[in-house]
């Protein structure tokens, strides 16, 4: 496994107010006392998720915090607890204590932390989550679910204090050896130590227990959401949160070795720009590891940005692989054939992870890459790569310009049919719609392999039509092999969406007339019954055959002058000019 560099801030941040139009109360925050400060990592997060103070042990830190629900994460880069480390909230000046834990055991745990008595929506009671230690307590993980947001998470063993409205909750369990928790229990206690509710991991990796605390209705469980492998990833039709856990690469290994074209390998710093502009870590430098598939859905044109583990909810490095998707993808990635438009080795454990025109606030610029322009109806397919192992819910959100949904794509016109045409003079495209709504101009799109797209002109459009509109484009420079043709289609708002993707082969021509010029004794590359010969003003010449061999027809012309040689192939022509001395 390749080493990483772990970014550890030990900055202050100071909550401050001016006049009398906010208020806050001080604190102060002590973290450190264990055995091996130096692993020791934390932020303190917000209710909307931004991070109001972090640091490395030993510290203490002087904040001044409004009262609200917050949580307490708690890091470890070995991945053996804090080892008697701790966290001490206390208000000042009385030095009362608020708010106290540990890590007790794992790289990640958290703990809510209420100031002020803000935490819930006034059905908030005290509750305790205990968690036994069992045979192996260094494969044991869990989260407490409410919604779509953790509560809480941890390892084994460990005992936290909550403050929980009434709802439902979901205890999901993890086991990194996947052998079940092997004597471990989990047991969620009220205020007067009374158990709610308990259980343990009989078996596998991964399990869950649905919790009521007083809920209106029913409290149903869907189970987790696997995705390791490409043919299984999760369609994503707008802002998601999607859990993780240490669960392999699923049935198939998808992502080609390092260094190859399907996984180019970045080095951060190096002056060597990625394709997309980057200078960060990437792509998947450790391959696929305990991974989720994803697919995007661009139902609106424009620059994408997104960020995974936003908000101070990053747990782990949260390594990323992005493909443009079609039906054939999952098979190109295996066989490496096709390239990534984005990827991203995180530099750093915390602050998210994504596509991003600037860093968010508290996160770190080689965690981003930078925006990709879409266009309406396509689709990436994206690996997540859990470098970590941390068993934890990710939240997934977009931004920029671009739309993300699974609704039906209502395009701009109704588009007929398209043709690619081999010439002598190139490819020729054809196209016929029925009806246009504000379309400005159609560009068109060529690739080689599926992936890579280059735009090589363009045809102004009717704009506004419900009659029946021909167009046509010349790509009078192929590149030889097969050509892949698309039509970008522009509206008059500025937003694109794609049209159908055509194919035609390309070869270069040998020459059609050998020897050229000659003395009316010469060969021609096509079968006789398929020549013809014109003079300057177009009247045919005759001529007649003297050999026919492997296609080609030796043919005598006893006139002298310039002359066109024609030879049909179906629909395509070819011509060459012929001078007869």
């Amino acid at each position: 496994m390749a080493p990483r560099l772990r970014t550890i801030n030990a900055l202050l941040f100071v909550a401050f107010t001016t006049g009398a139009a906010a208020q806050c109360t001080n604190y102060t925050i002590t973290v450190g006392g264990g055995f091996y400060d130096i692993e020791i990592d934390w932020e303190l997060v917000n209710d909307i998720g931004a991070t109001v103070a972090l640091g490395g042990a030993p510290t203490t830190q002087s904040v001044c915090l409004p009262d609200g629900c917050y949580t307490m994460y708690m890091y470890d880069s070995f991945g053996d607890g804090w080892n008697g480390g701790t966290f001490v909230i206390r208000e000042q000046p009385a030095n009362t204590i608020v708010s106290s834990g540990t890590l007790n055991n794992g790289y990640l745990g958290t703990q809510q932390v209420d100031l002020g008595g803000a935490c819930g929506t006034g059905n908030c009671d005290t509750y305790t989550m205990v968690l036994t230690s069992g045979s192996y307590p260094t494969e044991v993980s869990w989260n407490l679910i409410g919604g779509t947001t953790i509560v809480a998470t941890g390892f084994a063993p460990t005992n936290v204090t909550l403050c929980l409205d009434t709802g439902c909750y979901v205890m999901q369990m993890f086991d990194s050896f996947g052998d079940g928790w092997n004597g471990a229990t989990w047991a969620l206690y009220d205020a007067n130590n009374a158990v709610v509710q308990s259980g343990t991991l009989g078996s596998g990796s991964i399990g869950q227990a649905t919790i009521p605390l007083d809920a209106s209705g029913p409290c149903s469980s869907s189970g987790p959401v696997t995705a390791s492998d490409c043919p299984d990833a999760v369609n994503i039709c707008t802002n998601y949160n999607f859990q993780i856990d240490p669960n392999g690469e699923g049935a198939i290994y998808e992502i080609p070795a390092l260094g190859s074209y399907g996984n180019p390998d970045f080095l951060l710093g190096d002056g060597i720009n990625s394709p997309w502009g980057s200078d960060n870590y990437g792509c998947l430098r450790n391959d696929e590891l305990n991974s989720t598939w994803m697919i995007i859905n661009i139902w609106g044109g424009g620059s994408l940005e997104f960020t995974f583990g936003g908000l101070g909810t990053q747990a782990g490095f949260y390594d990323w692989i992005m493909y443009p998707y079609d039906a054939t993808t999952c098979t190109a990635i295996v066989n490496n054939n096709v390239a990534p438009v984005r990827c991203n080795w995180n530099a750093s454990s915390f602050g998210g992870t994504g596509l991003a025109s600037s860093v968010p606030a508290g996160g770190v610029a080689g965690n981003f890459e930078p925006p990709l322009t879409v266009a309406t109806g396509d689709q990436y397919i994206i690996c997540f790569s859990n470098w970590s192992s941390v068993s934890t819910l990710v939240p997934l959100e977009f931004g920029g310009t671009a739309i993300v949904s699974c609704d039906q794509i209502v395009l701009p016109i109704e588009l007929i049919d398209m043709t690619a045409i081999p010439s002598t003079q190139g490819i020729d495209l054809a196209w016929h719609t029925a009806t246009e709504t504000g379309v400005l101009r159609f560009d068109v799109g060529r690739s080689e392999d599926l992936s890579a797209w280059s735009t090589i002109g363009g045809v102004p459009a009717g704009g506004n039509s419900a009659t029946t509109m021909a167009y046509s484009f010349r790509d009078g420079a192929p590149i030889s092999g097969t050509q892949f043709y698309r039509l970008d289609i522009i509206d008059t708002d500025g937003h694109a969406s794609h049209g159908p993707i055509v194919s035609a082969a390309w070869e270069l021509p040998g020459p059609l007339i050998v020897p050229n010029p000659n003395d009316g004794l010469t060969w021609v590359s096509a079968p006789a019954g398929t020549i013809d010969v014109l003079d300057v003003v177009g009247r045919r010449v005759p001529w007649r055959t003297v050999q026919q061999q492997d296609g080609r027809t030796r043919i005598q012309i006893e006139q002298r002058g310039l002359f066109l040689v024609r030879a049909r192939d179906g629909e395509q022509v070819r011509g060459e000019r012929m001078i007869v001395r």
